[in-house]
């Protein structure tokens, strides 16, 4: 329970703490010059959350190191002060921990390290690559994994990342949530698993869900700069990457797994996971399933009808590992059932309901080579199976979609034994086969990408440069449908080109700036170009336009970072030209047929500037504090129109407080009012929500347990996300407690 207290109670309370606090303080001073403090710490590998033993702790000065057991466990003797605590091991990323001993306590720490690719020779054990600057810039802003991941997860990708710097979140109700980056969405931002495209709908409207769950992902990062174009053409949104090991790298030595529950107030929903990895013979098999049921959820002012998720997913992956490479597939599957919420202009007064499968099938082959200029060769195939159906309240089908995808990669990495330089060279094959039913009047139509790609990256005189080319040939061939509109059926091709390169220059030991440049091109969709007739879960009218031109961006991007023990400051800015901006836009028409809103593919001039701003600062071991700022404004540089659905200017803080035995914090996320919007577009107020947490982990005998309990919009506050379809009707969620609970064990 939480109750409210007034500001002088409050106060007093704290003062007499802070007395308290002082005064054990100077009791103790006298005496605790001679102390010693036992520290007891527990290494895990993030990624399976196994123990890792023969991890080298050691402190800044080498005065005091101590080495881990089987159980991942070591203890220090530490006199009271400041400390700076480096984690190494082969094979693993070096973290650094800092310690602020002020007390005999015994503080327990649980920390975890990331994996490194290694490279093998007969007298060396070297890591692929030694960490660069662009890497710490990386892991300070672009980077969600371990406590950080579990503490934020929720229900979609987007929900999860939706206070990440320079993210915000597309909806039409809780299940089909996206991920927006600096302003950009749909097909200029991909989302992964694994390197590859998550193979779903979702990119191209409002009402379609990204099919990747990630309660078992290791990490989430946000791919930026020329290692976009080793994805995608495009180079100025980004590349979300979900970490999850599908297809195991390398041999276990034992079994070892997981299993979780997720639950919480606002929609009565629960969800459970296991998830297991074992050597089998030769082999090594990883297996996963998932299962969530959620009802309507409930907002500061009623419940938003007709948003309900029910999801199933199964994956199962294998590999052979060899000295010198690994082969290896893998199955996904993912299931699900959810509502669209009706009640506002266009829609169905009950709502529509969605029905979506998806199986993708991977195949991936690395070999490594012995020595001279080539490093390994990666090759990766995929076939993606997608259908989904959109009810209308009755229960009759209103849309249907339907597509088959083959795609193919091949990557050759030169020279990545040595840190000064690393070359990727990628080329890539996609074949996508999509078919529309019901009261879609969209041809069906076949397209095939074809796509070559250089990465490099090197160090000249202490100055870090990035730069990547890529060219993308893309066809499109619709067919002639009974009922399809003849004028629709043209046949297009686009050459695409794009390239990007960016300089990052140490300035001091703490201190470095670069700025980044790119120009790129992006093909249109099939259904930017094709696209006849109404959506039924969208609730609109959608036409396309088949003499659409390639959509053209120039941007430009300037950063500095501050790094020091305790202290990570990042600030960006950013700047892109667009030419041919596509977008559906409003056109304040109705089809009185279906009275439903018709939104057209336009192509615009557009411009698009902003600013980030990361700050995280420990003011001693157990305390950090984080703040996030980001802002971008989008003009129609045709009319000085703003561009539709922009996000306004968002500031996150959190507090975090690590006590030897329990985490807790609080968040805050405050949002200005969105006034700059499109011809048919309404504005919407600025708003504070507020959030706390706390999070405990133990051990027992074979298993490691981690908590997360939170309490996410705790005044109940009525606030509208201006990315939101259905903020018209409802708010969003109102005050949820939220439990997260993971088990390994091993």
């Amino acid at each position: 329970m939480f109750s409210t207290l007034t500001v002088k109670p409050y106060r007093r309370l704290i003062s007499a703490a802070a007395l308290a606090l002082f005064s054990m303080a100077c009791l103790a001073g006298a005496s605790s010059a001679n102390q010693t403090v036992l520290i007891e710490g527990y290494v895990f590998d993030s990624e399976t959350g196994l123990p890792i033993g023969n991890v080298n702790v050691q402190s800044a000065d080498h005065a005091t190191r101590a080495s881990t057991d089987e159980k991942g466990r070591f203890v220090l003797q530490l006199s009271p002060g400041d400390y700076r605590l480096s984690l190494t091991h082969v094979g693993y990323r070096e973290t650094r921990h800092e310690l602020d001993i002020s007390s005999a306590r015994h503080p327990i720490v649980y920390l975890e390290l990331a994996r490194l690719d290694l490279k093998l020779d007969p007298i060396d054990v070297v890591a692929e690559r030694a960490e660069t600057r662009f890497e710490e810039l990386h892991e300070a802003t672009r980077v969600l994994s371990g406590d950080e991941l579990r503490k934020k997860y929720s229900i979609t990708l987007a929900e999860t990342m939706k206070n990440e710097l320079g993210v915000a979140i597309r909806s039409m109700g809780p299940a089909p949530a996206r991920p927006v980056i600096r302003g950009l969405s749909g097909d200029r931002v991909q989302i992964n698993v694994d390197g590859i495209e998550s193979q779903d709908l979702s990119a191209t409207s409002a009402d379609h869900a990204v099919t990747v769950e990630t309660f078992n992902a290791e990490r989430l990062e946000i791919i930026r700069g020329p290692r976009t174009l080793l994805h995608t053409a495009t180079a100025g949104g980004g590349v979300i990457n979900v970490v999850k090991h599908r297809i195991p790298e390398t041999r276990p030595e034992r079994f070892f797994g997981s299993v979780g529950a997720y639950g919480e107030t606002a929609n009565l929903g629960y969800f459970s996971s296991a998830a297991l990895t074992a050597p089998v013979g030769p082999l090594a098999l990883r297996a996963e399933t998932t299962y969530r049921d959620t009802r309507d959820i409930q907002t500061p002012v009623g419940r938003l009808a007709n948003t309900p998720i029910n999801t199933r997913t199964y994956a199962l992956g294998g590999s052979y590992a060899g000295e010198r490479g690994y082969v290896g597939a893998s199955f996904d599957q993912f299931e699900t059932q959810y509502g669209i919420p009706g009640g506002f202009v266009g829609a169905h007064p009950n709502g529509a309901d969605l029905d979506i499968v998806r199986r993708v099938y991977d195949g991936k082959a690395v070999y490594r080579f012995d020595g001279g200029m080539k490093d390994r060769i990666e090759a990766g195939f995929t076939r993606a199976y997608y259908y989904h159906v959109e009810y209308e309240s009755s229960g009759s089908v209103g849309s249907e979609f339907l597509f088959h995808d083959y795609s193919g990669d091949l990557e050759l990495y030169l020279n990545t034994g040595n840190k000064e330089q690393n070359t990727v060279l990628t080329a890539g094959y996609e074949h996508r086969n999509l078919k529309l039913g019901g009261f879609v009047f969209t041809p069906h139509t076949r397209k095939q990408d074809v796509n070559f790609g250089l990465y490099h990256e090197t160090t000249w005189r202490n100055i870090e440069l990035q730069a990547a080319a890529r060219y993308t040939h893309a066809t499109f061939d619709p067919r002639l449908q009974a009922d399809s509109n003849p004028s629709l059926v043209v046949d297009r091709a686009f050459h695409i080109w794009s390239a990007a390169f960016s300089p990052l220059v140490p300035i001091s030991d703490q201190m470095t700036a670069g700025f980044s440049l790119n120009r790129s091109q992006r093909a249109p969709t099939i259904e930017e170009l094709y696209n006849e007739g109404p959506h039924l879960a969208a609730y609109t009218f959608e036409k396309g336009n088949v003499e659409l031109n390639a959509e053209r961006s120039f941007g430009a991007e300037a950063f500095f970072h501050y790094l020091q023990p305790g202290f990570d400051l990042v600030f960006t800015g950013f700047w892109n030209e667009f030419g041919n901006y596509i977008a559906p836009r409003n056109t304040g028409e109705i089809n009185w047929s279906q009275l439903l809103p018709i939104y057209a593919a336009e192509g615009i001039d557009a411009r698009m500037r902003g600013v980030e701003s990361h700050l995280k600062w420990r003011p001693n071991a157990r305390l950090e504090l984080e703040m996030k700022l980001s802002h971008v404004r989008g003009e129609n540089r045709d009319d000085r129109m703003p561009l539709p659905e922009m996000p306004p200017l968002k500031f996150v803080g959190s507090a975090t407080y690590r006590h030897p035995w329990l985490t807790g914090g609080g968040t805050v996320e405050w949002a200005a009012g969105q006034k700059r919007v499109d011809t048919y577009e309404d504005p919407t107020d600025g708003y504070s929500v507020f959030g706390v947490y706390v999070q405990r982990d133990f051990l027992t005998n074979q298993a490691r347990h981690s908590f997360v309990l939170s309490l996410e919009n705790l005044l109940d506050t009525e606030y509208r996300n201006h990315l939101s379809r259905v903020r018209s009707v409802m708010p969003e969620t109102g005050r949820s407690l939220k439990l997260n609970y993971k088990m390994y064990f091993f």
